[in-house]
């Protein structure tokens, strides 16, 4: 919920998941938490070969989705751009699959120099570090963490679960309400000088 607002498209796949499964799976609770891989999201109701099934059959019914049902944040087309226009290079990386997370970033116009998917919380943070990540944007404490861990610093967006005092409380060094203000934020940000 950082770039992308993937909420309707999810929860449309998991009722067809739920309904073929015939499993009775808290739609309403994994929309209202999203962020963490769709592995654990999905384990409160299946387990083993049945959670591995359930994921690649979410994906199948998720992937045919992706136009049509992904939105972008406010603001996210223009922070991207002013990463752009600044110079900057945009990595994204999720704990999304990563074609899907492809396919919605080019659904709601967002261009990327590189996307790396199945990646959560510290590991995220390794691929900030190994591409020697500025500023890292998230939405989520694990976010925080993959900031962290890179050495980056860390720009916490309040559009998901996480509330901006458990953002602070998480580490991060600035709190946005939205990425609206992202663009004048990283102007002053250079403008300090900071590197």
């Amino acid at each position: 919920m950082t770039l992308i607002d993937p909420r309707r498209g999810v929860r449309t796949a998991l009722h067809a998941l739920a309904e073929e499964s015939g499993v009775d799976i808290d739609v309403e609770l994994i929309v209202s938490s999203l962020g963490p891989p769709l592995e654990t999201a999905l384990s409160p109701w299946f387990d083993g070969d049945a959670l591995d099934r359930a994921c690649w059959r979410y994906r199948d019914l998720h992937g045919a989705l992706l136009f049509d049902h992904t939105d972008p944040m406010p603001g996210a087309v223009e922070a991207v751009a002013a990463v752009r226009n600044l110079g900057g290079t945009v990595i994204v990386v999720t704990a999304k699959y990563e074609p899907h997370a492809r396919i919605s970033l080019t659904a709601v116009g967002i261009e990327a120099n590189l996307v790396v998917g199945w990646k959560y919380g510290p590991a995220k943070g390794e691929v900030l570090r190994h591409h020697k990540a500025q500023i890292y944007v998230g939405d989520h404490p694990a976010d925080v963490i993959a900031a962290q861990v890179a050495g980056s610093f860390c720009v916490a967006v309040a559009t998901g679960e996480a509330t901006p005092s458990t953002l602070r409380a998480a580490g991060a060094e600035v709190v946005l309400a939205d990425l609206l203000g992202f663009p004048r934020w990283l102007e002053r940000w250079l403008e300090s000088g900071a590197d």
